[in-house]
């Protein structure tokens, strides 16, 4: 794939949805305009920006897609190592980085006009641009290379990112019918969950914002300094829950803004989706941003009339990748076993049915938090304290494997996954607690996305399987024959085996997609 031809192509969006949009190949200094059809059909790879602009118009014209997309936007993020690259994708668009690849400041702010329609379209200029744009590409190459980025660019994140714009562009069902009543719904359940929660937390009744959130955690003894609010919430054990009380209710605030946002005219929605969504790659959706409406509300997706819905996902997928990557032997053990954290909080903690604390507990240790906190919050949830630490001490190969990693970007400045996906530290010095837990967090969870990326590539190729939307670490998918489900399992496990140099089993499961009644 890396070694296909490639050509340069631009446009301009029609934004009043009339279908008049134009395109523009780049060839030999020259912009040509072409046609949706010459673009989709082009046998080498397609390389533009702010593709997403322009997929839904493409699929519209053609029904289908370029077979290889290079978006450069997608490219210098997801080979950067930076992640306030990710961050500020939504506030700088490509024309804030032609300087540096030779077009003039003025080109860069009239091709800027031009393409937002502020400004009557140049040839001209547009073709000034498209040197630097081409040359941006070129060099993004090089440094990919350099960096050992280049690969795994082109062998999963090209295709993954082709296989999600189709899946989009072609859309997703939504049960208009019952859309009313499940927006209904989520406004009574948040306001429900909002009353229940203020009274519980001493909060005020409205949605925490995040000064709110951080001033609770302070005033309940919890420091900020080098733990983010984000960690806290999810990983940190509190009496009364606050973190689970507080992000449910987030989800819930989430879930009726994601459903209201959906027209009740409409039977589809075409997500923009973000394959390099996170540092750590994970794919994220937007507009609508459906990953993150709760189960109880997701049956408005629905599928098409000759076919079935069915969700697919990881079992203990996090702990399966810690035990490979470490090679623990207790920890590969408590994962082949069956639930991990079910056998941890009863072997191992003394806490019978409480899952959800030992998850809790053992996420924030094998992230990095320190001996000292880990020991009191299991106390504060009714674990012995030489029993705490007994259980911890059991993770020893697994404790080392962690050191490793924060001497790796000690002395390197950087760390990777299995296969690049690098991530380059911003500071100097001694490591802080938070830069060793996203040390951590960037080798396993970077490592779990391109598990996760590769499945979804093995399993498009089951020619039942139609992809409709990925969940994180799960997927739901399209079919019609009563034997793809068992295959699809197959597909994950086999690929988390293989990515993972069969140092565990991978594990899947057919699950629930929506909550049961």
């Amino acid at each position: 794939m890396i070694d296909l031809p490639f050509r340069l192509m631009l446009f301009v969006r029609d934004f009043t949805g009339r279908g008049a949009d134009s395109f523009y190949w780049f060839q030999d200094g020259q912009l040509r305009e072409t046609d949706a059809v010459s673009v989709v059909e082009f046998a080498g790879i397609v390389v533009c920006h702010d593709f997403w602009m322009i997929r839904d118009a493409l699929f519209d014209k053609t029904g289908s897609l370029p077979g290889i997309i290079v978006d450069l936007d997608e490219f210098r993020i997801s080979i950067s190592g930076v992640p306030e690259d990710r961050l500020a994708r939504d506030k700088r668009d490509v024309t804030t980085h032609l300087e540096r690849y030779g077009a003039e400041q003025e080109v860069c702010i009239t091709y800027q006009k031009m393409f937002n329609k502020g400004a009557p379209f140049d040839l001209a200029i547009a073709a000034k641009a498209a040197i630097a744009i081409e040359t941006m590409y070129h060099e993004l190459c090089n440094q990919a290379s350099i960096d050992n980025e280049l690969e795994r660019f082109f062998t999963v994140e090209v295709p993954t990112y082709r296989l999600l714009q189709l899946s989009m562009s072609a859309g997703i069902a939504i049960n208009a019918a019952g859309l009313s009543e499940k927006r209904s719904q989520a406004e009574h359940d948040y306001f429900l969950s909002l009353k229940n929660y203020s009274a519980k937390h001493d909060m005020p009744l409205e949605a925490p914002s995040r000064r709110a959130i951080e001033t609770k955690l302070l005033l309940d003894g919890f420091e900020l300094d080098e733990v983010s609010v984000e960690y806290l919430l999810e990983f940190v054990p509190s009496e009364l829950d606050f973190g689970g009380d507080t992000m449910s209710l987030l989800a819930l605030d989430t879930a009726r803004r994601v459903l209201g946002s959906l027209t009740l005219s409409t039977n589809k929605t075409r997500p923009v989706v973000d394959v390099f969504g996170s540092r750590t790659s994970r794919i994220q959706l937007r507009s609508p941003s459906l990953q993150n409406v709760p189960k109880l509300y997701r049956s408005i997706i629905t599928a098409r009339a000759d076919a079935e819905l069915c969700y697919v996902d990881f079992d203990q997928f996090e702990v399966g990748v810690m035990a490979a990557l470490s090679g623990d032997d207790e920890l590969k053990r408590l994962y082949a076993e069956g639930d991990m954290y079910d056998l941890f909080a009863n072997t191992h903690l003394g806490l019978t049915g409480k899952r959800k604390a030992a998850k809790q507990l053992f996420l924030s240790y094998a992230y990095g938090m320190s001996q000292k906190a880990l020991i009191d919050a299991a106390f504060s949830l009714g674990v012995d304290r030489q029993k705490a630490k007994a259980a911890f001490r059991l993770f020893q190969r697994y404790e080392d494997w962690k050191k490793s990693i924060w001497a790796e970007f000690q002395s390197t400045g950087r760390v990777v996954t299995v296969f690049g996906n690098h991530y380059r530290r911003s500071g100097k010095g001694k490591l802080t607690s938070k830069e060793q837990r996203s040390a951590v967090s960037q080798v396993v969870q970077g490592t779990a996305s391109l598990i996760f990326k590769r499945s979804l590539l093995a399993v498009a190729s089951i020619s039942d399987v139609r992809v409709v939307l990925p969940m994180h670490d799960a997927l739901l998918f399209e079919h019609t024959l009563v034997e793809t489900p068992a295959k699809v399992v197959h597909a994950f496990e086999q690929v988390m085996t293989d990515v993972l140099s069969s140092m565990v089993a991978g594990k899947a499961s057919i699950g629930d997609f929506i909550e049961r009644e």
